[in-house]
């Protein structure tokens, strides 16, 4: 496969341009800046917050291992978060029947309020990053992804 690269120029004219780890390390930090100050200005809430009450959302009696494989997340990190977002009467967190060591975790009418509320805003800031881009753009993009993300699980680099 040709190893060519885009003639369009990194914005920020870094040396670092063609370091792939960089670029998406940058572009990953200026989308969480982004998403945090949205998050914070129009909800009082925090991305880590934000990604936990669309999975509880999504996947209806979530478990914590859900929440941390889903989102790539720490497992403590998950953990802390949950424990605010309970106390802030966002999600309800119940014992699942025969493990003890599990609870499953819905989201409170305030929690799903919220979700149903800022939803709109996440939706048009994913539009705005994605509009443009070209639809064969954004395939090739989330191709490109699923391969790196693959290869990001090696430990050995024949």
């Amino acid at each position: 496969m040709s190893k060519s690269f885009s003639t369009v120029q990194d914005p920020a004219g870094s040396q670092f341009s063609r370091n792939l780890t960089y670029r998406l390390a940058r572009v990953q930090a200026k989308l969480n800046a982004q998403a945090s100050r949205l998050l914070t200005r129009e909800a009082g809430i925090s991305l880590t917050q934000w990604r936990m009450l669309l999975i509880i959302g999504s996947l209806k009696n979530a478990r914590l291992s859900d929440i941390v494989r889903e989102s790539a997340l720490d497992k403590g990190q998950v953990s802390r978060t949950l424990k605010k977002m309970v106390a802030d009467a966002l999600v309800n967190r119940e014992a699942i029947e025969n493990d003890q060591r599990a609870s499953g975790l819905t989201l409170t009418d305030k929690g799903q309020s919220l979700l149903t509320r800022i939803l709109p805003l996440m939706t048009k800031r994913r539009e705005h990053l994605t509009g443009s881009l070209a639809v064969i753009e954004l395939d090739v993009l989330f191709d490109a992804l699923n391969k790196l993300d693959i290869s990001a699980e090696a430990d050995e680099f024949p």
